[in-house]
């Protein structure tokens, strides 16, 4: 375990970490902050005619809170490269913060074959916690990994007994494409969908 006011030299593999931690969430979260002038209410918060407020802002929320994490995870690893090290804080703020994003995931995971291509292919999140947890771990305090872990676990217990039991009226697929419909997401987007889960109308 590293010493608080000890630097760690990045080694080639951190460094590549960070760099991908750069490009992926600095960039998105640079974009995000300042995407309000581009991003349109979506169709489902249409209501009567025009976009419902209430609705737009609390997506917004949500949105602006992902741009938060994404933007902070990104800063920290810009300045670890800018520096050639990083201290303990700045790899435990790496760490909690891929905790949080993956609770995120787990908590909010789609049933079948969408669900696992989600997570295991469009979320770097995923494959980065499995990196730092192999090769880092060692290096910050034993109660942040625990927080992590509990993080991540929080996520797949609410996975398992909020959403899997709640959320749609059958937890596949076609229960979900009912909701998507219904709210009159984008046909374009729901076909995309579709072909990710391997669904096929009848």
């Amino acid at each position: 375990m590293l010493e608080a006011t000890e630097l760690y030299q990045l080694t080639p593999l951190l460094k590549g970490i960070l760099w991908v931690e750069v490009i992926v969430y600095l960039g998105l979260g640079l974009f995000e902050v300042f995407d309000d002038f581009l991003v349109k209410p979506k169709s489902w918060m249409t209501i009567s005619d025009r976009p419902n407020g209430y609705l737009v802002l609390v997506d917004k929320v949500g949105h602006k809170m992902h741009a938060t994490v994404c933007f902070l995870l990104g800063f920290v690893a810009l300045n670890g490269i800018t520096e050639g090290a990083v201290t303990r804080f700045e790899l435990e703020l790496c760490f909690v913060s891929l905790a949080l994003l993956m609770m995120t995931i787990w908590m909010t995971m789609l049933p079948g074959r969408l669900g696992m291509f989600i997570v295991t292919l469009t979320k770097p999140e995923f494959w980065i916690q499995i990196l730092m947890m192999a090769f880092f771990v060692d290096l910050i305090r034993p109660w942040v990994v625990m927080v992590c872990l509990g993080l991540n676990g929080w996520g797949v217990i609410v996975y398992f007994a909020q959403t899997r039991r709640h959320l749609f009226r059958r937890f596949e697929y076609s229960a979900v494409r009912d909701d998507l419909v219904e709210v009159g997401l984008e046909q374009a987007k729901i076909d995309s969908l579709d072909k990710m889960a391997g669904f096929k109308q009848l």
